[in-house]
């Protein structure tokens, strides 16, 4: 299985690598579902793809969030950009996304967002069906429904292992995006979870503030869930942490059923700072205990509290220690978070360290007031910062074709003017005869400044022997052809067909399409399916089918598969299956719908843009919307957040939903 860590900017992939993971995912500034984290630029990631690569590691990206239909052109920008890097997959949440890179973008392999929550079969079969490799499981799924699942999955399926959780079901939590006009579902998530609340039925608490998930006790029961990928959470986090966990992890992948290795990597994960740990919702009975609501919902340990604020610092009393180099955040606001570079005690003396008990003066400028309490998120001794620097500049991948035979060498290279040929006389071998792997790692590596081999189509005619010298000089000899011609042409010359093609297919109106009413009835296909229900499910719409019943709602992707083999269907799409552009509607209609509803976080003013682009009639729901959901069983009735909003909890089916009373 390969061990995957989070990656929130090039220290932290050094740290995840260094630790012993077997890839990073990471985003870039815009369109990844972390934009609090520090994220790559363009020239970052390129260094990190090639280090990668270079070390047997992979790199996937992070592309998952919903794109509104104003956000297309600066899309596809990011899309060709990543096209000439091409990292090892993209992750992505929006169907308009997906739609965009299977059709442009083939040579980029697709990775289901966890964002898209898919957690079940008929959810897998419709991610194979729309070009994704591998779909990364919604979180609230156990042990049970995820072995179920893996028996005949069409896909490659990643779980999380360990980090924090979220409350509510993937890509279904409207709290920021409702209360701070900041979404979740793009990047923006200000944490409402870890909040307090009060229900009417109880004390004031931490009620949507789930546990960590620690991981440890089930990897060997994810090994026979045919688990193609572990994952830790955490771009948000420091290396430290990223580095233990990763460790950690390493160390209990390689050394199954060792109690040794089981007591080292125990070690490390209780030094990684988090909340306090559990096994999420993989085992249900642990469901009831997965939310303490007395436990604060603040991440780190509380290092210290503010006394007194100045305008050059601020003077604190230390709960536990302090040492330079460590991380802090102040539980205020937008919790803000800084390295701590300089402590002063009486008559400006600095120092290193301060023991608990002590009061240490911190110089620089904070947004904290007396009472706030610092949480250490991190500790010092764990800086990738020159390693990163030092990171080599990323070298385009060209594919190259090399073939032999006794007659000679020829090469071409994809994309690129000329065709070098070598002459030769090879004799026929007695003992080693020149075979494909020879000749692929003869020349592969980089071919001039700024480009590299990426894939090595190699043939061999023949049984022939060539001398290791003689390669060398084929391989120095091709190089040389094919430096001048790299250094002046384009590698892509598709891109830019590609972006006038995807300009031209944007403006193109669909008079077709329009503002429509959804149907009064219908059968509505529930968003959350657990596998153990599935056939169930299946036998309810067969049974409604017979029964006459042509028009169903579908909110989530296992729907259409579903109703694939149903004729005369009018399928409607209702949220959580999220509509906001006009891509994502147009894979909605070729997997069968003939309306789409629009995703309750789409602009107003982009809404004349999106109909104009869609390929199918459009229409805006009158429904309430819930703010979270999920399937912890939630004290029911009225609820108050300090901030005076008021909710209303109810549960249907074992699934709870909280919504927002209107004013």
């Amino acid at each position: 299985m390969e061990l995957l860590s989070p990656a929130g900017n090039p220290e932290l992939a050094l740290a995840a690598f260094d630790g012993g993971a077997d890839a990073v995912y990471c985003g870039l500034g815009k369109f990844n579902a972390r934009e609090r984290a520090e994220n790559f630029t363009p020239e970052s990631l390129g260094k990190l793809i090639r280090f990668a690569g270079e070390h047997r590691k992979k790199v996937y990206v992070t592309f998952n969030t919903l794109i509104f239909e104003n956000e297309l052109p600066a899309m596809f920008e990011h899309l060709c950009m990543l096209a000439r890097l091409h990292p090892d997959a993209l992750i992505v949440q929006d169907p308009g996304v997906a739609a965009v890179v299977r059709k442009y973008f083939p040579e980029l392999t697709l990775h289901a967002s966890t964002q898209m929550g898919i957690h079940n079969s008929a959810g897998l079969q419709c991610a194979a069906r729309i070009g994704c490799k591998r779909v990364i499981l919604e979180r609230q799924i156990t042990l049970e429904e995820l072995q179920l699942m893996a028996k005949n999955t069409p896909v490659e399926l990643e779980v999380f292992l360990h980090g924090s959780l979220c409350c509510s079901l993937s890509g279904r939590c409207l709290l920021s995006s409702r209360l701070c006009n900041a979404s979740g579902n793009r990047g923006q998530c200000r944490q409402l979870c870890r909040k307090l609340y009060t229900p009417e039925s109880g004390k004031p608490g931490f009620y949507l503030s789930p546990a960590d998930l620690a991981g440890a006790d089930i990897i060997e029961k994810l090994r026979t869930c045919n688990v193609s990928s572990l994952k830790i959470e955490g771009r948000l986090r420091t290396p430290d942490y990223v580095w233990k966990t990763a460790r950690a992890y390493r160390i209990l992948l390689d050394n199954p059923g060792d109690a040794a290795a089981f007591a080292e990597a125990g070690a490390l994960l209780r030094a990684a700072v988090g909340r306090n740990p559990g096994t999420a919702f993989y085992h249900r009975s642990n469901w009831k205990t997965l939310i303490d609501p007395r436990q604060s919902g603040e991440f780190g340990e509380a290092a210290a509290t503010v006394e007194k604020v100045l305008r050059n610092g601020m003077l604190v009393k230390v709960k536990t220690s302090l040492h330079l180099g460590d991380r802090l955040r102040i539980n205020r606001g937008d919790n803000e978070s800084f390295s701590l570079t300089a402590m002063e005690k009486e008559r400006g003396k600095k120092v290193l360290k301060v023991r608990s008990g002590e009061k240490v003066f911190l110089p620089g400028k904070f947004h904290a007031a007396s009472g706030d309490i610092l949480r250490r998120i991190g500790e010092n001794g764990f800086d990738f910062s020159r390693r990163a620097a030092a990171l080599p500049e990323f070298q385009q991948p060209v594919n190259i074709n090399i073939s032999a035979s006794p007659a000679g060498f020829t090469g071409t290279i994809d994309n690129i003017d000329g065709r070098w040929h070598c002459p030769g006389n090879f004799a026929p071998a007695d003992k080693h005869p020149l075979n494909t792997d020879q000749l692929r790692q003869a020349f592969a590596g980089g071919i001039t400044t700024g480009f590299t081999t990426a894939n090595i189509n190699v043939s061999v005619t023949g049984n022939f022997f060539v001398p290791a010298a003689i390669l060398k000089q084929m391989r120095r000899e091709f190089r040389e052809y094919f430096a001048p011609r790299l250094r002046n042409c384009e590698p892509h010359p598709d891109i830019p067909v590609k972006m006038v093609d995807f300009a031209i297919e944007q403006m193109s109106a669909h008079p077709d399409a329009k503002w429509t009413e959804p149907p009064q009835n219908g059968f509505e296909i529930p968003a959350f399916i657990p596998e153990t229900h599935l056939e169930e499910y299946r036998r309810k719409i067969t049974v409604a089918y017979t029964n006459g019943e042509r028009i169903f709602f579908v909110t989530h992707w296992h729907g259409f598969e579903l109703l694939r083999d149903l004729p005369d269907c009018r399928i409607f799409t209702r949220f959580p299956f999220p509509v906001t552009n006009s891509p994502a509607a147009h894979l909605a209609g070729e997997l069968g719908a003939a309306a789409a509803g629009i995703a309750p976080e789409t602009p107003a003013g982009t809404t004349e843009q999106l109909i104009n682009g869609s390929p199918i009639p459009l229409f805006k729901e009158k429904i309430p919307v819930p703010m979270l959901v999920t399937r912890l069983t939630l004290p029911p009735g009225k609820w108050l957040d300090r901030d005076g909003h008021e909710f209303s909890v109810i549960s249907r089916q074992g699934i709870s939903y909280m919504f927002l009373e209107e004013c």
